[in-house]
């Protein structure tokens, strides 16, 4: 049988590589038990596409004319691309049945039917020799062409829409999705759904949409081949590298889709199909890189072998002594060194073969070569030429026109700088088909030509190599690596799944052989332990079954004995709580007397305890005021000192911080205020003082108790304000309605630390209705969101600011404000110092704060014996005072009941007369410190929280007040003194429409109530 025609070309590699890896996806598909419809249409879809790279592989074999006949055999590709179009509408599942049901008919016929034409029209067509690729084809098939590429963005538009559909989005357009209700909202509609249907694709979400997404970017990247087909026409890229990226993206894109499919398909599969798939495509993969490379070299070899015959024969060509050439030269012809490649001047110096090579058939190839490039151009000339009637040219203007056009372009520029070049490979057909070199000599060009036959078999005994050395790799894995795979990998594998099958039926006896101790030995070795634990505890399982209640007593008695000591513990701590919050309570002490300035505060300790039903808190954060005098005891100043402390720690460790700032500044105001003294020195060596001895104490501790303070000072009279800040959160200033820092920057280290900066009492003026608020750290230390598994703590030192305007600085109201912002995560505490606040109208100063009940004072100053008054003759003392106040003697009957306090300060009864008799005093400073004393053990007095209210009132403490006042109102709603309190309170800290409210239930209550009334007429006129 004569095989003459059969001779691999340089490109035959890479598609066969690529042809042998499709042929077995496509059998594998179509020889799959039980398919659904995706199925086969893959399987289509590889067929036609290996029926495409079929006919690739018989263009680059077949030397003969018939070999154009391949492109009947390419154009499968057609029904590739319908099996395209019928997966993506089927995968994973058919949801557009009606579109389904018209688009895969329509393109079936389409695709069909233009198949056949191309066969018909085809079969009609001169067969020619491309020598860039060559190969025989014919010039016909750009609409189908086009037709292929319609065909593959069509399938890329399907299942793009199916990702976005299959993708879910809760994202921040998803308010605008919905159907708009008014054309005004259509625009805002339209761009969110075109903007989350990217938003879909780039990032989609769940499964389906995810392989949606994969089949999308394998078809993408499809579109490379015809993109590459674009840029080789246009001469940008070479035709060998358009074949190297056609025959291995469609493989890589090929697999791409059979592994994809193979992961998300519901079908049954096993992982030897992908190893043995993807050690196939990667070897092949090389193999074919490899055959490339190894071709690319053996044309090189060919090249260098003419190169060096040409260089022996050239003297003997010059010098025309043709007998002495080499004998694979076929002619010898010379042209003009400026002739380009439609150049026909040309004449035959030495022809071997006078018979098969003439001048005649030379020039007849030109003028054809010519024709081929000219005919778009020429085409696109005539178009032009219709359109405008009025232009006329002939055919001779029409070819020159088109010629210089095209010459103009990259196709021709490529091609006229390799014919320039000198001892470049060419080709040229007379009759026969020959390679030539040329070379220059003064102004001639020599064209030496040879056997285009020769350099084909040249080519081909390489190429045969590589083709069976791809065909012998591909035999050698499909048979050695499924059984290497089998024994190595599967076996053992299928013996795991075997144990855990069993398992899960109920057999723990069952063992996992293990052959080799790699991987798959170690999982196997880890299976039988893990049986063997569950066995171990199933046996201890029954063990408990049996003995259950038994051991439910034992383990109930151990719970129980150790609740019982935690509980110990427990109430033992909070004794060790409870008794440190009554050493610090005392020392938190409002003393400040002063009506210019009034101070008042808000502590709140981040730990909250209860102790033998009495429930308190501990922490770090301190207040203290007073009121001190500087200069002659005949003329002085009075400075109201107030102090805002934030200890380090939490709990314990920042009480036992604040326990001892308590002490030691309130040692150093006794010292400095008690028995009405007059310090005779400057406000600002006392402060320097001050600082320096608490600095010491706490450094004496070595670092483990630090603390941060503001201490401030403020002439009631002047409103000159001397202060220092020890890293202490800034101070604020309402003025006017808004809030600002009084430091802008770091001052001075905590107490107790070494501080870089010098200590420096700085001043600062205050007007009158200013109010100045110091407060600790947990203002700011806010965890914004709670419920969150990672917390995020507010970082905004300047939101405090807004809540300061938005309460009136009413620091009783910063802490439900920070609560609704977040969870309060530290110790909190507010002072605030009122410098001369506005004064009250006074057409309404003259309201009567009456007791809240008679009954209760008559009750309460009643001689007679008590029998809860026990030791040091108490009784005797308690029936004493009262029998001095009945006689007017109220100085003499405190002095009486503060020595006895001073003897029993927990004595309940005791208390709650020496701040009934102080309040009656006017001693309301007392009054205050003996009530809040009295009310911690006992916060369920209601006539204790009204008489507190009324004392932090005449101190021109109304924040306070009110706040005592709102206890008050919680235990007795209907109260007529306190709801007329309450307006009143209202009124003065500007509440005008709570203050409106409080006096008209007093007034439903008791219509001829004056208060009510006279409050009443004062907010008819604000």
């Amino acid at each position: 049988m004569n095989l003459d025609w059969l001779e691999w070309s340089y490109h035959s590699v890479g598609v066969f590589a690529a042809y042998i890896i499709i042929l077995i996806m496509s059998v594998f598909l179509i020889t799959k038990k039980d398919k659904t419809p995706p199925t086969w249409w893959l399987a289509a879809m590889f067929a036609g596409y290996s029926f495409m790279l079929l006919g690739y592989i018989i263009a680059y074999s077949v030397n003969a004319p018939w070999g154009a006949y391949h492109r009947f055999v390419t154009m499968c590709a057609l029904f590739g691309n319908a099996g395209m179009i019928g997966f993506v509408y089927t995968f994973p599942r058919l949801d557009q049945e009606k579109e389904a049901k018209i688009a895969i008919p329509f393109f079936l016929t389409i695709l069909f039917f233009g198949y056949l034409e191309f066969i018909y029209t085809g079969s009609k067509m001169e067969h020619i020799f491309n020598y860039t690729a060559h190969f025989y084809t014919f010039d016909y098939g750009a609409q189908h062409a086009f037709l292929l590429l319609i065909t593959q963005l069509f399938p890329l538009s399907v299942i793009i829409r199916k990702t976005i559909r299959y993708s879910e989005y809760d994202g921040f357009f998803s308010k605008w999705l919905n159907k708009p209700n008014s054309a005004s909202e259509y625009p805002m509609y339209l761009f969110s759904k075109f903007l989350v249907g990217w938003i879909k694709f780039i990032n989609p979400k769940g499964k389906d949409a995810h392989a949606c997404k994969s089949f999308s970017k394998a078809i993408i990247i499809f579109l490379i081949v015809a993109v590459t087909n674009v840029l080789n026409k246009s001469g940008i890229i070479s035709y060998d590298l358009y074949a190297f990226i056609y025959a291995n993206v469609t493989l890589i894109i090929c697999f791409y889709f059979m592994i994809t499919y193979i992961n998300n398909s519901p079908e049954p599969t096993s992982f030897m199909v992908k190893l043995v798939g993807v050690s196939l495509v990667t070897v092949l993969l090389v193999l074919g890189f490899v055959g490339n490379l190894t071709l690319t070299l053996s044309e090189e070899e060919y090249d260098v072998q003419k190169k060096a015959e040409i260089l022996g024969s050239k003297t003997a060509i010059l010098e025309k002594k043709y007998s002495d050439i080499s004998d694979d030269i076929e002619y010898v012809m010379v042209k003009p060194v400026s002739a380009d490649v439609f150049n026909d001047d040309l004449k035959i110096e030495f022809n071997r073969h006078p018979d098969h090579f003439q001048l005649a058939e030379v020039k007849k190839e030109i003028a054809a070569s010519k024709k081929t490039l000219l005919k778009e151009t020429i085409a696109k000339i005539q178009k032009e030429n219709k359109k405008n009637e009025s232009t006329q040219i002939s055919d001779d203007m029409l070819e020159a026109e088109a010629l210089d056009r095209f010459k103009k372009t990259r196709q021709y520029q490529n091609v006229e700088s390799k014919y320039k070049q000198n001892l470049t490979r060419l080709y040229r057909t007379a009759g026969l088909r020959y390679t030539h070199f040329d070379f220059t000599k003064d102004d001639k060009k020599y064209e030496i030509g040879f056997s285009y036959d020769e350099y084909r078999k040249h080519t081909n005994e390489n190429a045969v190599k590589l083709i069976l050395t791809i065909l012998f790799t591909s035999i050698l894995i499909l048979i050695i690596f499924p059984r290497f795979f089998l024994s190595s990998l599967v076996k053992p594998l299928n013996n795991l799944l075997e144990g855990v099958t069993k398992v899960n039926e109920g057999n723990l006896d069952i063992q996992v052989p293990i052959k080799v101790q790699d991987e798959i030995g170690f999982l196997a070795s880890s299976f039988n332990s893990m049986v063997e634990s569950i066995k171990q505890a199933r046996k201890e399982l029954e063990d408990y079954a049996e003995n259950l209640e038994e051991k439910v007593k034992i383990r109930t008695k151990e719970v129980q004995e150790k609740m019982e000591e935690v509980q110990k513990l427990k109430i033992q701590q909070d004794g060790d709580y409870f008794l440190t919050s009554l050493l610090a309570k005392p020392l938190f002490y409002n003393a400040n007397k002063s009506k210019l300035v009034p101070t008042e505060f808000f502590i709140r300790q981040k730990k909250k305890f209860e102790f033998k039903n009495k429930s308190a808190d501990l922490g770090g954060d301190i207040c203290i005021t007073g009121t001190l005098k500087f200069g002659k005891p005949d003329d002085f100043k009075v400075y109201v000192l107030a102090m805002n402390g934030d200890a380090m720690g939490k709990s314990m460790q920042g009480a036992g911080g604040s326990l001892v700032m308590g002490v030691v500044f309130n040692a150093i105001m006794s010292r400095s205020a008690s028995n009405k003294k007059v310090l005779d020195m400057n406000p600002e060596d006392w402060l320097t003082d001050v600082y320096h001895e608490v600095d010491s104490v706490f450094k004496s501790f070595n670092g483990t108790m630090v603390i941060s303070a503001t201490v401030v000072l403020i002439e009631e009279k002047s409103g000159e304000m001397l202060y220092f800040n020890a890293e202490h959160p800034a101070t604020i200033l309402y003025r006017d309605g808004k809030a600002s820092f009084i430091e802008q920057e770091l001052l001075l280290r905590k107490l107790g630390q070494e501080s870089e900066f010098k200590f420096k009492v700085y001043k600062y003026q205050l007007m009158p209705g200013d109010v100045v608020i110091l407060g600790s750290d947990g203002r700011d230390d806010i965890d914004l969101t709670p419920e969150a598994e990672i917390r995020t703590i507010n970082e905004d030192e300047f939101a405090i600011l807004k809540i300061v305007e938005d309460t009136n600085a009413n620091i009783f109201e910063f802490e439900d404000v920070l609560k609704s912002q977040g969870t309060i995560t530290d110790d909190l505490s507010f002072l605030r110092l009122d410098f001369q606040p506005q004064s009250v109208s006074e057409e309404i100063q003259n309201i009567q704060e009456q007791p809240i009940s008679s009954k209760f004072e008559e009750q309460e100053l009643e001689i007679r014996d008590d029998d809860d008054l026990q030791g040091l003759d108490l009784t005797e003392v308690y029936q004493q005072s009262k029998r001095l106040y009945r006689e007017g003697q109220v100085n003499e009957a405190l002095n009486v009941l503060m020595k006895a306090h001073s003897i029993e300060p927990n004595n309940q009864k005791l208390n709650k007369l020496l701040g009934l008799m102080s309040f009656k005093g006017k001693d309301y400073a007392k009054a205050v410190d003996i009530l809040s004393q009295y009310l911690q053990m006992d916060p369920d007095t209601e006539e204790m929280w009204y008489y507190l209210s009324l004392s932090q009132k005449k101190m021109g403490r109304y924040l306070s007040s009110l706040e005592a006042s709102k206890r008050v109102y919680q235990l007795h709603p209907d109260n007529i003194n306190n709801l007329v309190n309450l307006s009143d309170l209202n009124r003065l800290t500007g509440k005008y429409e709570e203050a409106r409210k409080f006096s008209e239930r007093a007034l439903e209550i008791d219509p001829e109530n004056q208060n009510a009334k006279k409050i009443l007429r004062y907010l008819e006129k604000v």
